[in-house]
């Protein structure tokens, strides 16, 4: 067999093949996961942000905002239903609220509570049971080997009809996510970026005193 010939081979079998269900990997992967931190940029029609997110089970959210209200801080806890709400950060008093409540959700309604890579897979997964997927290729995002899917689900008033997801070809963590309306506008894109998974947690990290 000549080289070329051989390489050829080589690359046959060793190619991974696709996964038929990659929406359910992903969600099983985030499932046996205890946290995870990442740096979050978003942007669509009714603004943008910059933030600094971290996430441990069972559901203990902290997010550190860059902009638009640079040092502002929220933690969330299960244990107490509440989000504690720094608004120019650790050294100033601090407020509790009720996850609902406008100051602490963004301007469509995401909720700190509910605003875990899990949530979000969860929801695509029940669009898809309603809807279709049609495009389910290999890509790359930040020069990171990506899957690339589409989700199509029923209309919905000022719901998201349509998702595109980027999900990291080895640990299958989302990169980027597009949410666009029944219309085709486009509803928010986010960027997870800098991505650590069960990471070590300081002390007190989600009890700030």
């Amino acid at each position: 067999m000549s080289g070329l010939w051989l390489l050829m081979a080589l690359t046959l079998t060793s190619t991974e093949p696709l996964n038929p269900e990659p929406l359910k990997e992903a969600l099983a992967r985030f499932e046996r996961l205890d946290g995870y931190r990442l740096q979050l940029r978003s942007e669509g029609p009714d603004g943008n942000q910059h933030l600094l997110y971290a996430y441990r089970k069972p559901g203990l959210v902290r997010m550190d905002v860059l902009s638009p209200y640079a040092g502002a801080v929220l933690v969330y806890s299960p244990y107490r239903q509440q989000v504690r709400l720094w608004p120019f950060g650790l050294s100033w008093p601090s407020v509790n609220l009720s996850p609902d409540h406008p100051l602490v959700t963004s301007p469509r309604g995401h909720r700190v509570d509910k605003s875990d890579v899990g949530v979000l897979l969860r929801k695509v997964l029940q669009m898809q049971k309603t809807g279709q997927t049609p495009v389910q290729n290999e890509a790359h995002i930040s020069g990171r080997a990506a899957r690339h899917l589409v989700v199509l689900g029923p209309d919905g008033p000022g719901e998201a009809a349509r998702y595109e997801l980027w999900l990291d070809r080895e640990s299958w963590f989302p990169l980027k996510v597009v949410s666009s309306d029944s219309r085709g506008n486009r509803l928010e894109t986010v960027w997870l970026e800098q991505i650590e998974l069960d990471p070590v947690f300081p002390d007190h990290f989600f009890f700030p005193e």
